[in-house]
């Protein structure tokens, strides 16, 4: 369960609800989306990641689908490609203050390249999984495009 009391946490759910714009009701979801895995190996945010990848691509997707009716398969994947990469989403993460809620293992940890746009990755699947997808919208429409 998650323990209110803490000032770490409290602030954790003080970022979310700006970040997203609404109170979580599941704060442990985005605390587990912001654990590196070389905090801890058997528990890590790389599950959220996961479903936050297919939900950014979804919500990306459905965007460019209605912004280019007339355009075919091929082109709306160079652009989303071009929207959704890492050095993008890497941004994105730096931008909403992910930096600063990544709970990460220094010594452990090789790949720097990706730690912000992973995390990223990994709020948006704990949004998916604590809201109905509304809120993701916000947040990639605003950050994103």
């Amino acid at each position: 369960m998650f323990i209110f009391q803490n000032k770490e946490n409290r602030e954790l759910i003080k970022a979310i609800n700006f970040i997203f714009g609404y109170n979580t009701k599941k704060p442990e979801l985005f605390k587990l989306a912001l654990l590196h895995k070389s905090i801890k190996s058997d528990e890590s945010n790389e599950r959220l990641e996961f479903l936050g990848d297919a939900v950014l691509g979804l919500i990306v997707a459905k965007y460019l689908f209605k912004l280019y009716p007339f355009k075919d398969e091929g082109f709306l994947t160079k652009i989303r490609s071009k929207i959704v990469n890492r050095e993008s989403l890497n941004y994105v993460g730096r931008k909403i203050g992910l930096k600063k809620l990544i709970n990460i293992n220094r010594m452990k940890s090789k790949s720097y390249d990706s730690i912000f746009g992973d995390a990223l990755e990994a709020i948006i699947g704990a949004d998916r999984k604590s809201t109905r997808l509304n809120s993701s919208h916000l947040v990639i429409s605003y950050a994103v495009f």
